[in-house]
């Protein structure tokens, strides 16, 4: 079955407005003047947001509106969509300036509709709860990560869980998808909420972390540091979409874009893009380009599986695999400690770690037609979800597995 990647079609962009009319400001060779304070302005905006408060004086951060209009919308860009956490944040500004020299005296902060009242003030009893529930859901994916894991196995597990556990959406009405509420708590984002959260889960993990964006793209990413290197992933990228009704595929996982040099993104078809950091070629030829399910950790080794059957590994980034169960199998999913479905000859099957052995425990022809296509399956909640493909349509449903993993 083809895959297709995932792009995102609405990259945030800011809405500004300008109190008073004024003319430019120019120096005396007649070219424009660029002396500003847009690192502490950035700070100090940052600093308000933080405060809930509705507006910023700036007026002793020397910033010239006229000659220095690019520094605004890139310093509001990385505040609005670069800083974790700042999920309230909204795409709307305004700006006061002095009308004699252009100086920006104020900057009135915008907040998203979800987080203020129709008086425009503050929800901030709303903030703090969502920060809350936030808190929880990043603490529940650091769950998968073990004291022992390296930096690309810390990297690795948390990429897989977002791409496991959300869906792209381009859907201009959820406004949710722009940021990490999208993806740890509604499950639903684009590249931005996808980046965010990534972004948070390698501060928390001691990974250093940074964006990466494209205008001509419209599209976000992460670059991440390991060792003394820089990488790019793109999470969103690596989270597949069905090439045929364009929804999310169940269960898998794809690595084209985990660890990649810049020369690798722009393989990949990323452009438009500042290339100066990732040169590191260390990791653009891995086995895992071909793998397309999770990295399951358990007991100090990894299982996953690829063309050749379910496979095993001591370490991720060294060392070599083992091929413990040989099948022409699809989708590898995590049941529980030991046990794990997967995908062959239309049906689905039970793979026991301990056994090293596997069973039939569900087939299409049960229920469906002879010409079907079972390509999906996940677990979620005690509950295994397929799709199959009939008739020119997806069908979904979903089947709660007895004690012993049958179905």
């Amino acid at each position: 079955m083809q895959k297709i990647h995932k792009r995102s079609i609405w990259l945030r962009s800011l809405v500004m407005a300008v109190v008073f009319a004024a003319g430019v400001f120019m120096n005396a060779s007649g070219a424009a003047a660029a002396t500003g304070d847009w690192d502490g302005a950035q700070k100090a905006v940052l600093n308000a947001y933080k405060k809930y408060q509705t507006s910023v004086d700036v007026s002793s951060y020397n910033l010239n509106y006229a000659t220095e209009y690019d520094n605004l919308k890139s310093m509001m860009s990385t505040v609005v969509s670069e800083t974790p956490y700042l999920f309230y944040a909204g795409t709307r500004f305004s700006v006061s300036r002095n009308t004699s020299t252009n100086q920006i005296v104020k900057i009135t902060l915008g907040y998203a509709d979800a987080y203020k009242k129709t008086d425009g003030s503050i929800r901030k009893a709303k903030i703090k709860k969502t920060r809350r529930q936030l808190d929880d859901a990043v603490n529940k994916a650091l769950l998968n990560v073990e004291p022992s894991m390296s930096q690309v196995e810390k990297a690795m597990v948390l990429h897989d869980y977002l791409v496991s556990t959300t869906a792209y959406t381009s859907d201009s009405g959820n406004a949710f998808r722009l940021t990490e509420v999208g993806t740890f708590l509604k499950h639903k984002a684009n590249c931005e909420g996808y980046s965010r959260a990534y972004a948070i889960l390698m501060q928390k993990v001691g990974i250093p972390v940074k964006f990466v964006s494209s205008e001509k793209m419209v599209h976000m990413w992460n670059e991440i540091k390991i060792g003394k290197k820089w990488y790019h992933v793109d999470v969103t990228w690596d989270d597949p979409m069905d090439s045929r009704d364009k929804t999310d595929q169940y269960g898998r996982v794809s690595h084209q874009n985990f660890l990649c040099s810049a020369a690798k993104m722009q393989k990949t078809k990323h452009y438009d893009f500042s290339t100066g950091d990732a040169t590191s070629t260390k990791y653009d030829n891995r086995y895992w380009q071909n793998v397309n399910s999770s990295f399951y950790y358990n007991n100090g080794k990894w299982l996953y599986m690829t063309k050749d059957g379910i496979t095993e590994r001591d370490s991720l980034d060294k060392g070599t695999a083992t091929v413990l169960y040989n099948v022409s199998g699809d989708n590898l999913v995590q049941y529980d400690a030991d046990r794990y479905y997967f995908i062959a000859f239309n049906s689905i099957y039970l793979y026991s770690r301990k056994t090293n052995e596997a069973k039939a425990v569900w087939k299409t022809t049960d229920l469906y037609s002879a010409n079907c296509t079972l390509d999906q399956i996940k677990v979620e909640n005690n509950k295994l979800y397929y799709r199959v493909y009939d008739n020119g349509k997806h069908i979904s449903n979903k089947i709660t597995p007895n004690e012993d993993g049958t179905l």
